[in-house]
Parts: structure tokens; sequence; C-alpha cells
């Protein structure tokens, strides 16, 4: 198990968690959840070994493997499916002796390296990583792509399935949910909850930790508290303990007040004197229990629109295209939006959300059809990377001062400074630059950017990112007494859930509506993913039956038998090459071993040097004319190997 105990850390001069405790049994599932800024990261560097304590330890049992989602994503052209399948160090492991034994045309090692990969069911890894990758949101046709190829939320996506492949004891994953979409969160809940090691997740998504987790371990005040239960059990839990500590605290507060009445009243009595000391020891003794502090919750609201036209938006035959020559991303697209509706807008990564919210709102002009805004129609935009638009070097009060009232005047300093201490940046916050604010407060002034505008129509891709639970639950509130129209994306399913009345569906190049609840959306896009990610051969095993092991191990030697066949002449060729290398390196290593005597550079040996100079110049040509043939060859070599293993 995993033990906390006692632990203290500390970044710059500040305490940021004091005498922290926990301990996370095999198989057990926790929620770490605090503000922004509460230490939350912080603790997982320190369980991961990157953080230093301040007091106290953090052990685990020998051998245990921690898994957790690397920082950056190496720029490495080996085909994702192979890196996420290498996150497995076992199936890793037992892939490179094959690969050894291969190169070295080593039968006995060959068969030994393969019956080490069946010892560790490596037949399954391969099935296992494509499952895992269609559950993420990438396709067949991605698989054997390069990994530098992919990009922002792409990349964030790989490394969290190569951190998922791996054989885990304790997982360690901070934010998951981050640029996946709901369908993406959907397949990942249910990962995680067949998953048979011990979890612990930094997330903010309540739902995500409802189905997901058993425990909640709460950072507040320095301190780390632990509930039993998912996210819903913990608010019912910690209600009911403000509320006894506050119950504990008024009742203390009267005992204490009667206690000090008494000693006022009797301290000078020589009668009862004794008495007095004895309740001055008594009041000296009692521990003060803190009445519960008011957390000052951020809410913020939106302006009343002054005018609601019907329809809103009107969108005809729209279709478009980055290029004439490739697909179309959307065509065809016919709808209407209406005052008052809400809108969830569904469907996979890549098919197409960003890029209809992006016609609607004029960022990209449609190659055929027509979006018609009604007259009176105020529109604010909240983009999936809003955060980037914000200019670094300008402060929250330049920002808002770019805006202007809906007269046309400028907006004061002081009307600026009264509205933006709404939203948390007050005083000299107000004028900090924006480079240095965390992402939750980008997403607060971005928020508060968007209120000040007073819009009717909402149009929102992704707002919840960076933003933590308390900030999450004011745009809750806020955007549910909206009387505006409102479009959202977002892989929150309680956001969606409890904002959103009807679904559009974009799915090939489409926008349909989806007539039911996101329940039922969401149970039929997973049901789809187990369809279409079913590995051919456990199709073709259940048609037949079940195979037995004497036959799997037959067919696997057949394998074998025909790849080394494919191979052989191009493991020869291999082989040749470096020996010509080899042979390259040697002759450099004597050239230059001459060439590092002084007395060559004397005027009286001009011609030997030139002669070393010209010498030198063929060997590393024919050098680099080898290693050139080798990278080519191996190439072939690694091309034939994917077409054996399809």
């Amino acid at each position: 198990m995993l033990q906390l105990s006692d632990v203290s850390l500390r970044v710059g001069p500040d305490p940021l968690i004091e005498h922290a405790s926990l301990t996370i049994h095999p198989g057990q599932k926790v929620g770490l959840i605090g503000a922004n800024g509460s230490g939350k990261s912080t603790l997982f560097r320190a369980i991961a070994g990157d953080q230093t304590l301040e007091t106290g330890e953090i052990t685990q049992p020998p051998g245990w493997c921690m898994g957790q989602v690397a920082q950056e994503l190496p720029a490495t052209d080996t085909p994702m499916l192979e890196f996420v399948m290498r996150g497995d160090e076992l199936y890793a492991h037992a892939r490179d002796q094959v690969n050894a034994a291969q190169a070295q045309q080593d039968d006995l090692a060959l068969t030994q390296a393969w019956d080490r990969m069946d010892q560790i069911d490596g037949y399954r890894v391969e099935p296992a990583a494509k499952q895992m990758l269609m559950g993420l949101g990438f396709t067949d046709a991605d698989f054997a792509k390069p990994v530098c190829e992919f990009s922002g939320g792409w990349q964030v996506r790989l490394k969290l399935a190569r951190a998922l492949m791996q054989r885990s004891d304790l997982l360690l994953l901070d934010e998951p949910t981050n640029h996946l979409d709901i369908e993406a969160v959907a397949w990942l809940i249910q990962w995680l909850q067949s998953f048979s090691g011990a979890l612990l997740v930094i997330s903010h998504d309540r739902h995500f930790l409802d189905e997901v987790v058993e425990g909640i371990a709460h950072l507040s005040n320095k301190r780390l508290s632990y509930y039993r239960g998912n996210f819903a059990a913990f608010e019912r839990q910690r209600n009911e303990q403000l509320m006894q500590q506050q119950a504990l605290h008024d009742k203390q507060k009267q005992q204490m007040q009667h206690l000090k009445t008494f000693i006022d009243r009797f301290r000078a009595q020589a009668t009862k004197a004794k008495q007095a000391q004895s309740r001055i020891k008594a009041l000296e003794r009692m521990e003060t229990v803190a009445a519960v502090q008011a957390s000052n919750q951020f809410r913020f609201e939106f302006f009343t629109p002054a005018q609601l036209p019907d329809p809103m938006l009107s969108v005809s035959e729209l279709r478009f295209a980055y290029d004439p020559s490739t697909p179309a991303i959307l065509d065809q697209v016919s709808l209407t939006l209406r005052a008052g509706d809400r809108i969830g807008l569904v469907g996979v990564n890549g098919s197409g959300k960003s890029t209809l919210l992006k016609c609607l709102v004029g960022d990209l002009t449609p190659t055929k059809g027509k979006v018609v805004a009604a007259k009176g129609l105020k529109m604010a935009y909240f983009a999936q990377h809003q955060l980037e638009a914000l200019q670094l070097d300008h402060s929250p009060m330049a920002h808002l001062q770019q805006l202007t009232h809906d007269d046309g005047s400028r907006v004061t300093d002081q009307q600026a400074r009264d509205f933006l201490g709404q939203f948390g940046f007050s005083g000299d916050k107000a004028l900090e630059r924006v480079k240095g604010f965390s992402g939750g407060e980008k997403a607060r002034l971005s928020l508060a950017l968007m209120v000040f505008q007073k819009p009717n129509l909402l149009i929102m891709d992704e707002p919840t990112n960076h933003l933590d639970m308390e900030t999450r639950d004011a745009l809750d509130m806020a955007l549910q007494e909206f009387a505006g129209a409102l479009i959202l994306v977002t892989h929150d399913q309680h956001l969606l859930s409890s904002l959103v009345d009807q679904f559009w569906w974009v799915h090939q190049a489409q926008v349909q509506p989806f007539h039911g609840s996101l329940e039922s959306y969401l149970q039929q896009r997973l049901q789809s993913l187990k369809t279409n990610s079913s590995d051919p051969r456990d199709v073709e095993a259940g048609a037949a039956g079940p195979k037995s092991k004497k036959a799997t191990r037959q067919a696997a030697a057949q394998k074998r038998q025909a790849l080394q066949k494919q191979l052989a002449p191009i493991k020869k060729r291999l082989t040749t090459l470096e020996k010509e290398i080899k042979v390259c390196e040697s002759a450099l290593a004597d050239l230059h071993e001459i060439m590092a005597d002084s007395a060559l550079y004397q005027a009286d040996q001009s011609d030997r040097l030139q002669k070393c100079l010209k010498e030198e110049a063929q060997w590393q040509a024919r050098q680099e004319e080898a290693e050139e043939q080798w990278l080519l060859a191996q190439e072939n070599l690694e091309a034939v190997k994917l077409e054996c293993d399809a």
C-alpha cells in the first residue's frame, strides 16, 4: 500500500501542506480534490519522488510499479501504435529480446524470447492498445503515423494512452479528462472502473469522480482529510461535518461565556475564590472549536438580455472544407436556433463540432451556404483555446478597457475595477500582467470579458478546462440563470446534463438532432467502440470455438517461420552494412591517431597531411553512404514486421 505519514510540503518560504497522512490500499481508487493552488500537483510530485518533503515520509511496497502520464511527448518518428504498446515495459523488454534474437539469427534465443512473450500475455498488448486508442478518439488510420506528427490535444491523449498501458500497481492521473471529448471521458470511466490497480486521481469533474472513486482526499487550509465514498458522499459528509463543527463552536461559546461570567462575579469573594480558580483552569484547558469560516464562494451572473430575437440564427445548406480537393468537414447543414434554446453539441473528436461553432461566430467562412444572424443578436464566444487569445502583457484592466459600453462610451478605471472585483481581480491583481496568471485565473478573466458584453447568445467550446470545482459550480449556476440561448460543447457530463435540453449530433459531416438522453447517446457510442475495435482474431476464435494451447503455439510457430523467411535477406543486408560501417570506423580511428601527432603539422609534412585529410574525407563519405543504406534496410525490416503482425 501507499503510505503518507505526517507529510509536510513547502514551496518557497510558505508551507503548502502540513502533517498530511493518507493510506491507499491495493486496488483502492481515491480522488484528490481541492481549490487551484492548494497543493494537489505538488503532492503528486512528492509521491512520485520529484518533490522534497519538509517532514514525514512516503512509503510503498518494494517492486510496486507506479504509472503516471509523462510531462513531455518525445519527438520521435516511432509509429504511434508501437509507441503506446511500449508503455507496457514487460512487453517492450520482450519485444526487444525478440528483435535482438532475430538480428543475430539465434534460433534458440528467438524461441526463448517468444516463450517469454507468451508468458507475459504479449499477444494481448496490441489489441488492448488499439482498443484504448480508439476509445480515446483515434482511428485505424492513425496507428501507423509517427508520434511527431501529432500535436495539441492529441499529444495529451497519446501520453495518457501510454500511461494506461503500464502494468501499474498504482496509477497517478492529474486532470485526465482535460482535452478529452465527452465520448472519450465515458470510455475512460469504464476503463478505470475495470482497472485492478490502485488509483489516485486529481479531478474537478463531479460525474467522473462519482463514477470512478471510492474515497476522496480533500486538501483545504494546508490540511488533508479523507472521506469514504464518491464525490456526492463527500459533499454530504463535509456539509454534516461543518454543521457539527459550527454547532460545537456555538455550544462551546456559550459554555465559555458562562465560565467567564462566574469568574468575573465571584473572583473577589473569599468564599467563592476556590471555585473561581477551578473555572479559570477549566477555561484555560478548553480547546477552542473554530467557527466555520465562510468560504466567500465565487459567484457571478450574466446580465439580462435587452432583447431576444427569434429565431436567433439560421443556417442554410452550409458546407465547409479547408481545401476544395479534400472531403468536406461539414456538408448540407441546415439549422435554426430559437430564442431560449439550450443546445448540447455532441460528436467524436474531429467530427467538426469546433468547426461548426467557428462558422456560426464568423471565424470561418462557409465554402457554401450561409449563416444568417437575427437583428439584435449579441453573441459571445468562449473558444476551446480561449485562454491563448488573452494578451499576456496586458492586465485584466487593460483587457476590459478594450471593450466599450452599449452606447459606445469607454470603460472608466473605477467601472473596470468594480466589475473585475466580482471575478476575483481586486486591488493590485487587476493591474498584474496576465503572463503570471494560473490557468484558472485566465479562465475567470475570459468569463468576465464574456459577461461584460451582455450577450443574448452564448457559444462555449470546452469552457471548464482549467476551472476548479468552485468556478465550475459558479459557471453552472450562472448558465442556469442565463435568459438567452446557449450552444455548449463540453466533456463535463454533470454540466451538460444540468444545462441543456436538446442535443445536436455532429457525425459524418452532418448535424442532426439526437432524440434521446445523454446517457443513451454515450451508451450507443461505447457499444460502437466495442464493435469497431474488436480484434478480428477474437471474432474468428468466437466463431470457431476456443483454440487449444497447442493449436495456438502451432499457429505462432508458423507465423514465426514466415517472418524469418521474409526477413532473412534484409537481415543479411543489414549485417553486411554493419560490417562495412565498422571497417570505416576502424580506418577513421587509425587516421585520427596519426593526425593527433603534432609532428604531422610541421612545414615539411605538408604532403603527408594532405594525404591524411583526403583519406579521411573518403572514409567519412563511405561511412555516411553505408549508414544511409543501413537506415533504409532497417525501415524495410520494420515494414515487413508490421505487415506480418497485421
